[in-house]
């Protein structure tokens, strides 16, 4: 029986234990390892499929969502019955994942990350790969790497371009070094910009191959400067390698503010609405026209001098100059994030 089990592993990574990059002891390492994927989405199912067939050893997939008809024009390995059925992403990505190399260990975490779940659910990581649709998670992310020493993967898509970066602690730049995370009150998100499939492939495809680099080299690998990707023209740029910025307040000052909470908004089930409140992390005032300009093209906008309303999704969301937010329909916190992330990226 074992020598049946190992001979069916060896013909399952041939082509992959060839690779002089890779070899024998590479593929034991490989088994060895265990990655965090925050974020099954477009970006998620990509390096997913590609680890988990690569035979990365464990494999968390953490993910607060479920599958929608949406989701599947460029979400890999979700089907027309995921979304009739509205299954979790992580739980149906760990089945088909399953059935595509039972012997990698799967664990599907149905959750919202947060700083107060952070550290139980990326511990123990090798690398921690983004997935993620926000940058507060994103942050998060970079923060739970400053302070454990942890390497990740960051990466996101909208529209045509999609841009990726490897992150290694006290090596490279962070995500902070290279980032503001002031909201610019009218960025675009895959909701209102739209998304073309193959840009997030290729994005998800490039995080998989650092992944797996990574996992084999460990620090002595060091990663070139962020990748920016146009799929229309087929333009790839790589920006130049930075070091970390002392002046960074994350990696530099050690400020580790969304892990540590200073930044979160403050979320409140308002009783008897039927509704959530969100306040944000910061009082940098939202251009109410701008993200009207947005929305109007998505659902019913109306705006005033005080506030903006718009009907998305069966929901109403209300919006304030100062940056506060309301969600009408729901007193799940989760689904009131999600939409909030959805059409509102940077709040």
């Amino acid at each position: 029986m074992s020598h049946r089990i190992d001979k069916t592993l060896s013909l399952r990574y041939a082509r992959q234990r060839v690779l002089p990059q890779i070899g024998a002891a590479g593929q034991e390492r490989l088994r060895g390892s265990r990655v965090t994927l925050v974020g099954i989405g477009a970006l998620g199912c990509v390096q997913a499929a590609f680890l988990a067939r690569a035979g990365v050893g464990f494999l968390r997939l953490v993910d607060r969502d479920v599958v929608e008809t949406g989701n599947l024009q460029r979400q890999l390995l979700f089907t027309e019955d995921d979304a009739r059925e509205g299954i979790p992403k992580a739980e149906a990505a760990r089945l088909r994942l399953k059935a595509a190399n039972p012997t990698v260990d799967l664990q599907a975490v149905v959750a919202h990350l947060g700083r107060e779940n952070a550290r139980e659910l990326l511990s123990g990581s090798d690398v921690i790969l983004d997935g993620t649709d926000n940058f507060d998670t994103r942050f998060l992310v970079n923060d739970f790497s400053i302070a454990t020493g942890t390497p990740w993967i960051y990466g996101a898509c909208v529209g045509t371009v999609g841009t990726l970066a490897a992150v290694l602690p006290g090596q490279t730049a962070c995500l902070r070094c290279l980032l503001s995370p002031e909201p610019a009150g009218d960025e675009p998100t895959c909701e209102t910009a739209g998304i073309l499939g193959p840009a997030a492939g290729i994005v998800g495809s490039f995080q998989a191959a650092a992944a797996i680099r990574m996992l084999l080299e460990g620090t002595t690998w060091r990663p070139g400067g962020p990748l920016r990707i146009e799929a229309w023209s087929g333009s790839v740029v790589s920006l130049p390698a930075t070091s970390p910025d002392p002046r960074c307040p994350a990696c530099g000052e050690k400020r580790l503010e969304f892990l540590e909470g200073t930044r979160c908004g403050s979320m409140v089930i308002l009783c008897g609405k039927q509704a959530v409140q969100f306040l944000p992390h910061s009082r940098v005032p939202r251009d109410l026209a701008a993200v009207e300009r947005t929305l109007s093209r998505l659902g019913k906008v109306r705006r005033n001098s005080y506030l903006l309303r718009a009907s998305l999704q069966g929901h109403d969301l209300s919006l304030f100059p100062d940056g506060r937010i309301i969600v009408f329909g729901t007193e799940d916190p989760h689904r009131a994030r999600a939409l909030v992330d959805r059409y509102l990226a940077g709040f």
